[in-house]
């Protein structure tokens, strides 16, 4: 029966229409970054989908430099967070960036990397995700006011930086930062809630505003 079900799951995955939306992103610090630059991408859809039927690419909005995401089967309202580069931005303490990002965020759900595509800048930058047939499927400009420093990037509602203790974000583990760092250790943290599933009214706004976006398209 597991193999049924799982069977049954990947074919709806597959065949799905895809209902995704970039519900978080970090584009780095001034000086030692904590983590590599991340985004994470949340089903609002109805049936499960599989992330490696999407590819990703930054503002050159290009599918030709577009990188493939790796597989994870996100059920609706699950999310995944992708690495833009598999170098930890501590490559003395940590192996690989993934490594690096569940030492300073803690257990997280559905994490990996992303190597083509592009990294994310602090002066302003973009999110755009297509499918296998070069189609745009959802995408994220990063106002550059919002970029970098002490929280990540929020598209929960409305564009902002996260808030501590909204919208389930918390504060990342302390890791060196010798430009914005504090304290005789120059140490720093970030505001983000990655992985963590959207409050419901939140769901309803980005499932609707997609929906519009899809009915203007037609």
């Amino acid at each position: 029966m597991r193999n049924t079900f799982a069977l049954a799951m990947l074919v709806a995955a597959g065949s799905a229409t895809a209902q995704v939306q970039v519900t978080e992103v970090f584009v780095g610090l001034s000086g030692e970054d904590g983590t590599a630059d991340w985004f994470e991408l949340t089903n609002f859809g109805g049936a499960a989908v599989d992330t490696a039927s999407f590819w990703y690419d930054d503002d050159s909005n290009d599918f030709l430099e577009a990188g493939q995401l790796p597989s994870f089967i996100l059920g609706p309202g699950e999310s995944a967070v992708f690495l833009t580069d598999a170098g930890a931005a501590d490559d003395v303490t940590y192996a690989n960036s993934t490594d690096e990002f569940l030492a300073i965020w803690g257990s997280v759900a559905n994490v990996g990397v992303v190597e083509e595509g592009g990294n994310l800048g602090q002066g302003g930058d973009a999110i755009n995700i297509f499918d296998a047939a070069m189609n745009p499927v959802t995408s994220f400009a990063i106002p550059a006011s919002l970029s970098g420093f002490f929280a990540t990037v929020e598209n929960v509602g409305s564009v902002r930086n996260s808030v501590l203790g909204e919208n389930g974000a918390y504060a990342s583990a302390e890791f060196f930062n010798d430009n914005i760092g504090t304290g005789p250790d120059f140490m720093e943290s970030i505001v983000g809630s990655p992985g963590v599933v959207p409050a419901p009214a939140s769901v309803a706004l980005l499932v609707l505003g997609g929906l519009g976006a899809a009915t203007r398209r037609r």
